[in-house]
This record gives structure tokens, sequence and C-alpha cells, in this order.
């Protein structure tokens, strides 16, 4: 996930505990400016608030994200808080309260699940053609059989799943990838989606990446037929190679 920290005191241990669990983030500062930098970075999968005198502290920031229409999920940490102040934040557009400290894998569950549910969702495992992906347990299978991809990988295909049918540009996977800091060139993007179509190819998949030439890429559902051909080869021994360019022209996408 690409996370956007904020708080009024220091980010650095959350997010460095966060990027070890293998999600990109970035840091709002100063705390007030967290709307602003929600809407015109990223994007970002989801927002953490962290305060940590009082939850009240956090209002001011909810309540003028979601005046701006800001749509992302958010989950506000604190250390105590009453039941009013809760119930305060739910109504400006908090999606979740926690208490800290909190188990960092529990926080990046409730995120992805509030994200799954905006983007309509309702399980961890997602699915296109016979391949599976358990955003849960970070793993990918084909027909029940594991593929074992890397962590960029499996971000590149979580996010094609979660956006099925829509085109996704090269500078999107790759901010939500990785901080504005640290980021490769944009051909590293088209690496991972080969070795991605090659591994999940040899495993018995149907194809289920397209290129949009010069904008990006987009998840789409394969026929029976497809799959059939695909499951066929396997068992052959002769699963399907991927072609160099089997691509949508850009007319074609919209």
């Amino acid at each position: 996930m690409h996370i956007l920290v904020a708080s009024p005191a220091d980010t650095q241990k959350l997010r460095g505990a966060l990027a070890k669990l293998g999600h990109s983030c970035d840091e709002a500062a100063p705390f007030r400016e967290t709307p602003e930098v929600a809407q015109f970075s990223g994007p970002y999968d989801g927002v953490v608030l962290q305060v940590t005198t009082s939850l009240s502290d956090a209002f001011p920031v909810l309540r003028e994200m979601r005046g701006r229409g800001l749509g992302l999920p958010i989950v506000v940490l604190c250390n105590e808080f009453r039941m009013d102040e809760e119930q305060e934040a739910f109504s400006l557009g908090a999606d979740d309260v926690l208490h800290t400290p909190v188990s960092l894998q529990l926080l990046v569950v409730r995120l992805q699940a509030i994200q799954r549910r905006i983007l309509g969702y309702s399980t961890a495992v997602l699915r296109c053609g016979n391949v599976t992906l358990n955003q849960s347990r970070r793993e990918v299978a084909v027909d029940g059989t594991d593929v074992r991809i890397t962590a960029r990988e499996f971000d590149v295909l979580e996010t094609l799943m979660l956006h099925r049918g829509m085109l996704l540009t090269k500078d999107l996977f790759m901010s939500r990838a990785y901080n504005e800091s640290d980021g490769p060139n944009l051909r590293i993007l088209d690496v991972f989606v080969c070795k991605l179509r090659r591994k999940l190819a040899a495993a018995g998949a149907a194809e289920i990446v397209r290129t949009v030439w010069g904008s990006g890429y987009m998840l789409r559902e394969p026929s029976e037929a497809e799959i059939a051909i695909a499951r066929s080869r396997l068992s052959l021994g002769r699963p399907r190679k991927q072609r160099a360019h089997l691509e949508l022209a850009p007319a074609m996408a919209g």
C-alpha cells in the first residue's frame, strides 16, 4: 500500500515499521497541511493520523479532508480517548480509531479492508480468471497452485486487481510503490510486468494484464475459452509463452 502518515510529532518510527512490512509511506508535514498533501500528492491507498495528546487534535484535519471530498481510507491512532471523542472522530469522517500501541499488521489489514469496501470488494481474496491474490497473506496462486513472485510484482498485480478494467498509468504505479525520493526510472515497471506475466503464464494462467501503449496497464477478465486453453497447454507441458507485444492501442482503452 502507499500510505500517507501524519502526526504533530515525529512519524519516522511508524513509517520505518510500515516500510519493513513492504509498504511505501510519505509524511505529511506540517500536520495541519495533511489535507493538501493528500489531495495533491500521491495517490494514496490510505491515511494514518497519529495523535498523542488528544484525539481532538485530529478533528480539524478530518473535517478539512472530508470537506475537500477526499474519500480515501483514514485511520486515527491515539494513546487515549473518550467515547464522545471517538464518536466525533467517526462523525467527521474517520473510518477507524485505534488505541496505540497497535499491531502494524492489524493497522494495514484495517486500511486494506476499508479500501476494498470503497472499491466494491468484500474479501481479501481477489480473483481474475484463474488467478487469485490474497491480500492478507500476500500470496498469488493459479488454479490453487502458489506462484512465487517478488514484493514489487505483488504490488503491481494487487493494484491491477483492485482497479479491474481501469487504465492505470505508469506514474500511478511508481508513486504507489516508491517514495518520491527513491523512485527509479519508469522503465523498471515494464520489467516487473514482464516478469509477472511470464510467471503467471508458466503456471497456466490465462492472460490478464494488457498494456495500453503510451499510457499504462489494465487488468481484463479472460474468457472461459482462454482459461481452458491456458490450462490445456500447462497439462501438455507447454504453457503459453508471453508475446512481447499483445497490447491495446490507447483509443481502444476508452
